[in-house]
C-alpha cells in the first residue's frame, strides 16, 4: 500500500481528524508497506506534526513527557504520539479547570468576578498550566547524560525567560492551586505542617505539570499524586535541615524570579503586586 502524499495527510489533520485516527491509519500503512521505517515515512510524520505543533498557542520546545501513567516516559518531538499527548493534556486541563477545586467565582486576592472576567482568568490559568507542562518537559530534554542539577537550572532559566505578566499569572495559578488543595483537604491552620503541605503541592505542580493536578483530582492516579506529595515533604525537610546535594525548589525559584522583576523587591508588598498584575490581566478585554 502506497503512502498518501504529505499534503493530503496534512489536509486530513487540518480538517480536525482525530489524531488517534491518523495514528491508526499510519500504523495500517506501516504494516502493509515494504519499508515501514523509511526516511520518507519519518519525514511525512515530522512535517505533519511540526505543522500541528506550530498551530498551537503554546507549543512545546522539544520532547514531551507522557501523561498516560506515573512512569512519565519520554515521547520524541514531532511525532504523532507527541501531538496526541498534547491533545490528552488539553482535555485533562479542561477537566481540571471545570472542577470545584477552584473558586473562580471569587478567587483569592481578586474577589467576585463577572462571567467575562472568570473566562479571562481561566484563559490565564490554562496558559499557566501549559507552562507547568513546559517546565516538566524540560526533564525530558535534560535526561541522561545531564545531571539533575542541570535539569533544575534549565527549568529555573525557563521561568526567568517569561514576561512579568506571564510570571505573575503562573505564580497566581500555582498559588491558587495551593488554596484549592487546602480547601479540598480541609486542613486547619493549627496543623503544624499545613504550610509545608501547601508548598509541596505547589512544587509538585511545577515539577510534574498538569498531569499532577489531574492525577490529584482523579481517582485512578490520586494515590500516586499522594506519594509524590509525601516524597516532596521529605525533600523539603532535607532542604530545610541543610542536607547536602539538595536542589533549589521550583516554587521558591518562581517567587524569586517574580521578585527580580519588581525592582527593589524588599520594599514591595509581594501579595499586593501579584494582585494588581493579575487583576489588570483579568479585567483586560478578551483576546488582548
Amino acid at each position: 500500500m502506497e503512502l498518501l502524499p504529505p499534503e493530503i495527510i496534512l489536509g486530513m489533520v487540518e480538517q480536525h481528524m482525530n489524531m488517534a485516527t491518523v495514528m491508526q491509519f499510519m500504523q495500517t500503512t506501516k504494516a502493509r508497506s515494504p519499508h515501514p521505517n523509511s526516511p520518507q515515512r519519518r519525514t511525512y510524520e515530522a512535517s505533519i506534526c511540526r505543522a500541528q505543533m506550530a498551530a498551537r498557542r503554546l507549543p512545546p520546545a522539544g520532547h514531551v513527557l507522557s501523561s498516560r501513567g506515573p512512569e512519565r516516559r519520554v515521547i520524541a518531538a514531532n511525532t504523532f504520539a507527541a501531538v496526541l499527548e498534547l491533545d490528552v493534556r488539553q482535555e485533562r486541563i479542561s477537566d481540571a479547570l471545570r472542577h470545584d477545586f477552584w473558586n473562580t467565582g471569587s478567587p483569592p486576592l481578586l474577589g467576585p468576578l463577572t462571567r467575562r472576567q472568570q473566562a479571562r482568568l481561566l484563559e490565564l490559568m490554562r496558559a499557566s498550566l501549559c507552562r507547568c507542562d513546559h517546565i516538566a518537559d524540560i526533564a525530558a530534554a535534560c535526561s541522561h547524560p545531564r545531571a539533575p542539577a542541570d535539569t533544575r537550572t534549565a527549568q529555573i532559566d525557563y521561568m526567568a525567560s517569561l514576561s512579568t505578566e506571564q510570571l505573575a499569572a503562573l505564580f497566581y495559578t500555582v498559588d491558587m492551586a495551593g488554596f484549592g488543595f487546602v480547601r479540598a483537604r480541609k486542613y486547619e491552620a493549627e496543623d503544624p505542617l499545613v504550610w509545608e503541605k501547601i508548598t509541596v503541592f505547589e512544587e509538585c505542580l511545577l515539577r510534574h505539570g498538569s498531569w499532577f493536578l489531574w492525577a490529584h483530582l482523579q481517582g485512578g492516579q490520586a494515590s500516586h499524586a499522594t506519594q509524590l506529595i509525601e516524597a516532596g515533604l521529605k525533600e523539603l525537610t532535607d532542604w530545610e535541615t541543610g542536607k547536602e546535594g539538595m536542589l533549589p525548589g521550583l516554587r521558591m525559584s518562581l517567587v524569586d524570579a517574580y521578585r527580580a522583576r519588581l525592582g527593589d523587591a524588599h520594599d514591595v508588598d509581594l501579595e499586593a503586586s501579584l494582585r494588581e498584575r493579575v487583576r489588570r490581566q483579568v479585567m483586560a478585554p478578551q483576546n488582548t
